[in-house]
């Protein structure tokens, strides 16, 4: 199960018919679904989807500085390379959630 999946079953709970194991049926219109999108649009990310971010930025940092050769492999390992340097990590996290906020700000314009 994916994190989105996790986190949409823990916010909305699959509901059954009063002591059956059949799915409950709710019933929606266009402007629902629509208004449901916008929410997931605008919500601010998670703090899985910003560490995510911040490994990539870390990992184009340390290809760039040529860390990629001796010490990182992918990603975990850039990020995991980086920690051992205070600060590192908050900064990459930094720069993660301000380049999310760019990014929605700008889907949402």
């Amino acid at each position: 199960m994916s994190i989105a999946d996790d986190e949409a079953e823990k916010v909305y709970p699959t509901r059954y018919c009063s002591g059956t194991r059949v799915k409950e049926q709710l019933s929606c219109d266009t402007d629902d679904l629509q208004e449901a999108y916008l929410r997931g649009r605008a919500a601010p990310p998670t703090v899985v989807e910003v560490e995510a971010v911040a490994k990539r930025l870390c990992w184009n940092s340390c290809k760039w500085d040529g860390v990629d050769s001796y010490a990182a492999k992918d990603e975990d390992d850039a990020w995991d390379y980086a920690g051992e340097i205070p600060g590192f990590h908050e900064e990459y996290i930094r720069q993660a959630e301000e380049m999310l906020e760019i990014a929605r700000k700008a889907a949402n314009e």
